[in-house]
């Protein structure tokens, strides 16, 4: 058996190899699984099935395989494939407002634990944002124009070598309004009425 033992992420296939001493060997597998759904048994030269995870922790699938040659049967062998589960990223909050040099506030979170999380960023109309990794994203943002600007981080999940599908975290970044008085002094006689315009970038 060719891997004896073997490590795939939910969804993916076993790749197991058959082979025996004796020329025109059959062989013939039950299986046991627990935490993992998809494995059945069968008969070949090879196994290879699509087994998917039950729940958040890794699933275990164990095939018996006998050989026969010349209707002799020989000695059981297992192989045992660990399944690990797909880590689904959640991001509280998903969105966000901020004011220009505000830090954003998002904490990480996986259905599996010991979860990693890594993020790149498109930034449009602001500054700041950078990719990493870790289990929040705190970034000081500002925002020099005049309307609303975005960091929109893109977070993939990854546990025991299994990437999950990636979300989105938006950022909108508003500007800090400057106001602009005029005129900013005035000279009046008294009784008479102030005459002053007010107005923002």
């Amino acid at each position: 058996i060719t891997p004896s033992t073997q490590t795939i992420c939910s969804g993916s296939s076993t790749a197991i190899s058959l082979t025996g001493s004796v020329l025109g060997t059959t062989y013939n597998w039950t299986v046991s699984q627990t935490g993992a759904n998809g494995a059945s048994a069968g008969s070949g030269t090879s196994i290879s099935q699509t087994i998917n995870a039950t729940g958040t922790s890794a699933g275990t699938v164990v095939y018996t395989v006998t050989p026969t040659a010349n209707s002799c049967p020989g000695t059981p062998l297992t192989a045992t494939v660990t399944v690990n589960p797909i880590p689904v990223a959640t991001a509280s909050p998903s969105t966000q407002t901020i004011c220009s040099g505000a830090s954003s506030a998002v904490n990480l979170s996986s259905n599996v634990t010991g979860t990693t999380f890594s993020w790149t960023v498109v930034q449009t109309g602001v500054t700041g944002a950078s990719s990493g990794s870790g289990t929040s994203i705190a970034q000081a943002l500002s925002n020099s124009g005049t309307t609303a600007g975005t960091a929109v981080y893109t977070v993939t999940p990854s546990a025991n070598g299994c990437s999950g599908t990636p979300i989105t975290v938006t950022i909108t970044v508003n500007p800090i309004p400057v106001v602009t008085a005029t005129p900013s002094s005035q000279t009046i006689c008294s009784g008479s009425a102030t005459g002053i315009s007010l107005s923002s970038s």
